[in-house]
């Protein structure tokens, strides 16, 4: 049985840019709350791709019955409090990481999910780097998170 995750949607636009959206299926449960769903609008590529896969139940939708997370925006916040709700793993890229971690939610970010693709021979050493260059690029993530996932990468072919 694949293990729940519910995240936010930055986390979302970046596995949809990185073209890590088939993985993330095949490896997880996913829920989606609708503050979430409302935060990616409406006609743009991440948007259309959310939709598109809960109108087919490859993403289930949810909403949360308390927050006892009240910080951040909607979609952080309701993400954050599903995944203490039902003790589901948050994919999340941004400050309500930490948060999340704190409350006692176990957290991964685009980048760790994206080596650990490559560390289980999922993807090859190419696309991995091409990726990291590519949000590199696209200059939304935290540098230091960048440079942490290319000195494993690093390692993890060193290891090989």
């Amino acid at each position: 049985m694949k293990r729940g995750a519910t995240f936010d949607s930055s986390f979302w636009v970046h596995v949809v840019y990185l073209d890590l959206v088939d993985f993330l299926l095949s490896d997880f449960g996913l829920v989606c709350t609708r503050a979430v769903e409302k935060e990616l609008g409406c006609d743009n590529p991440t948007s259309l791709q959310l939709k598109s896969l809960l109108a087919e139940r490859r993403i289930k939708q949810a909403a949360t019955k308390s927050e006892k997370i009240r910080l951040y925006g909607d979609g952080e916040r309701a993400a954050i409090n599903l995944a203490l709700e039902r003790k589901l793993l948050l994919l999340d890229d941004w400050r309500p990481f930490e948060a999340a971690q704190a409350a006692g939610v176990a957290v991964v970010n685009s980048l760790a999910y994206l080596v650990g693709l490559y560390e289980r021979k999922r993807i090859t050493a190419e696309r991995v780097l091409n990726a990291l260059a590519r949000i590199t690029r696209h200059g939304t993530l935290r540098p230091e998170w960048i440079q942490s996932a290319v000195r494993i990468v690093s390692e993890i072919r060193r290891r090989g």
